[in-house]
């Protein structure tokens, strides 16, 4: 699994560590594999990505260190076209309007409220590094499953399952409960005996049905309702 690559850059020790800590805990706890690399000045992290320009996946970036800027290394980085994700740490909020030209992903004041940090990587993450594809294999088949354009997946015939996607049907040699096992969780759960839904297209919730963004209606087993309620809960508030 590809690590979520963090550097923390803050002259500030104590507030450098103190964020550390904070995305430690953080990504942990969502159970992310991370890297976090600390960096004293924005000069010592930009000769970093000089070397290596696409090594980070988001920047924790102080604003205002000596020599170079947090801000300055920001504008820069946008000028060579790098669009790595940056949010920026401040003690100061007159910075908010002047940040916002390098469209940095969050502004968080000093010091960072845990809640707001988690809001804030959570975002970043769940937009540009969060599992896309996965790829089932059974037999001498192999499919790549885009999981934003499924739907829903349901049992079929001769041992087979539909997968249901924006752009059609695919028939897989597979049971839904192989494809329960290999499928993220925090992406998809099972409603009924026969369908396992994309949660990311739930738009209604019934006692007996639920209902997809594309007008789709399926329907909810017994004793699958509270479970399935919990992961959709658990999606939602994720």
């Amino acid at each position: 699994m590809t690590s979520y690559r963090i550097a923390i850059c803050d002259d500030d020790p104590i507030l450098r560590e103190r964020n550390f800590m904070l995305c430690r805990e953080i990504l942990t706890e969502h159970e992310i594999t991370y890297a976090i690399t600390e960096f004293s000045s924005a000069k010592e992290l930009e000769e970093k990505l000089e070397a290596e320009e696409d090594y980070f996946d988001l920047l924790l970036l102080d604003i205002e260190m000596k020599e170079l800027s947090g801000m300055d290394l920001a504008r820069r980085l946008r000028a060579r076209r790098n669009r790595i994700s940056i949010i920026f740490v401040s003690g100061y909020e007159e910075y908010l309007p002047v940040g916002y030209e390098v469209q940095p992903i969050h502004f968080l004041i000093k010091p960072v409220e845990r809640r707001q940090l988690e809001e804030a990587l959570m975002a970043d993450w769940e937009m540009n590094h969060r599992q896309q594809t996965v790829v089932l294999q059974k037999g001498s088949r192999i499919l790549s499953l885009s999981l934003p354009e499924t739907l829903y997946i349901e049992t079929g015939e001769s041992h087979n399952v539909r997968i249901i996607r924006k752009d059609g049907e695919i028939q897989f040699p597979a049971s839904l409960t192989y494809l329960t096992e290999v499928l993220p969780d925090n992406w998809f759960a099972r409603c009924h005996n026969s369908y396992l839904v994309n949660l990311e297209h739930v738009r209604e919730v019934e006692k007996r049905e639920l209902y997809l963004d594309d007008g789709s209606v399926i329907p909810i087993g017994r004793k699958y309702y509270k479970e399935f309620q919990s992961a959709l809960i658990g999606y939602l508030n994720h």
